[in-house]
């Protein structure tokens, strides 16, 4: 548990959680995540690691899947309204994520639920009493609404909601922690207060750090297009891995490994002290990241891939080979998305008219191509997607 202690950001009331621990009785551990994007990142898996922690120890893992919240939207940090998101995609991002949820977490204490059981089914009498748990002065406590207010912003009623409705899944569940990104301190908080109101013992809130993403500055995100995503390649884990700000890998090494604390100061210190070369650090990183999510051979074919194509800009000799429709001409966002080398045609679009996308060599930023030009050719896309076209 001192792991779990170590790594934590945050965790109230702290006498509360050792009592929990001397107890020796078997915790509920609550963690919610809101479907709202089809893939599970890294700084998803950050918290999810910290969930199977607690399994390891013999404790409960209780997932809710909030397919309910997500209509509505979490405006944790969130500086205007966010938009809500229909049912139809919801459940779509639901099944994606989902098996790769399980395939992280144990199955034997783990209990998987959505809160749209629960939530949709509220009676009108039941919203207005859970509504009276909470005063508007207590939810302008909270830093982004009170920031909003103070700024004329328009903050609807709705937004109330989704703490409201965070903490009744506490109490649907009987969590005795409720665990999550750092940014969810207040309504992990507010879900106590909740509970209290329903004459339950209140969970302890336990907070985590959030990873920066390979942008350097915002928070992990596949809105902000900045994440690295646990289902890609060893090849493209281990290279976005490498891409991130020295600064910020502090984070990744304390969330994403089991290295401890000490070891890790060690690292930083010799750094600081320019005695060690934060390049072979973060090295050592990817290939942790990598063994755990693959195994310590990808991590080491994921390093030698990264040697020849990044540092020696060697093109690989096993080029991938898809097998296209022969027309005149091609779209290329339609072939790139429809054999998976993307993951949409908007994110295809982006990168080759940014200059990510290369034949034999030479960018190549228009949409459409005659397919001469691209048969049989040398097509890259980034720095370490290779593959030709038949």
């Amino acid at each position: 548990m001192k792991y779990l202690q170590d790594r934590a950001s945050a965790i109230n009331p702290l006498d509360e959680f050792n009592e929990l621990i001397k107890s020796k009785k078997t915790l509920r551990i609550k963690l919610g995540v809101d479907p709202t994007a089809p893939d599970v990142t890294l700084g998803w898996y950050a918290v999810l690691r910290a969930l199977r922690k607690f399994q390891e120890f013999g404790h409960t893992a209780v997932l809710i899947l909030g397919e309910f919240t997500a209509q509505v939207g979490d405006p944790s940090g969130k500086s205007e309204t966010r938009s809500q998101l229909a049912t139809d995609e919801i459940t779509k991002h639901s099944r994606g994520v989902l098996p790769i949820i399980e395939n992280i977490l144990m199955k034997e204490n783990l209990e998987i639920v959505s809160n749209k059981d629960w939530l949709s089914k509220l009676k009108s009498s039941e919203l207005v009493n859970l509504a009276s748990s909470t005063t508007l002065a207590q939810m302008l406590e909270r830093e982004d609404f009170s920031n909003r207010y103070a700024k004329n912003s328009p903050i609807s009623l709705m937004e109330f909601f989704y703490p409201l409705f965070q903490g009744y899944d506490s109490v649907a569940v009987k969590a005795d922690i409720e665990i999550g990104g750092h940014d969810q301190l207040w309504n992990l908080m507010l879900g106590r207060e909740i509970q209290k109101f329903y004459s339950m013992t209140p969970q302890v809130a336990m907070t985590f750090p959030l990873l920066v993403g390979t942008d350097g500055t915002k928070k992990m995100s596949q809105s902000f297009d900045n994440y690295i995503s646990i289902t890609d390649t060893p090849e493209n884990i281990y290279g976005k891995v490498m891409s991130i700000p020295d600064e910020v890998m502090w984070e990744y090494f304390t969330m994403l490994t089991d290295l401890d604390l000490l070891e890790i100061a060690e690292f930083k210190k010799s750094i600081q002290e320019k005695s060690e070369n934060p390049f072979n650090t973060k090295k050592l990183l990817g290939k942790l990241i990598v063994s755990e999510l693959y195994s310590d051979n990808e991590a080491r074919s994921a390093e030698t891939s990264f040697q020849n194509i990044t540092i020696n800009k060697n093109t690989p000799d096993d080029l991938q080979i898809f097998t296209i429709d022969k027309t005149d001409q091609v779209h290329l966002p339609k072939i790139l998305t429809e054999n998976g080398i993307t993951k949409s045609n908007s994110e295809a679009r982006r990168l080759i008219e940014s200059g990510s996308f290369k034949i034999n060599d030479e960018k190549y930023t228009e949409l459409d191509v005659n397919i001469d030009k691209i048969l049989n050719k040398t097509l890259q896309l980034g720095k370490r997607t290779f593959f030709t076209l038949n």
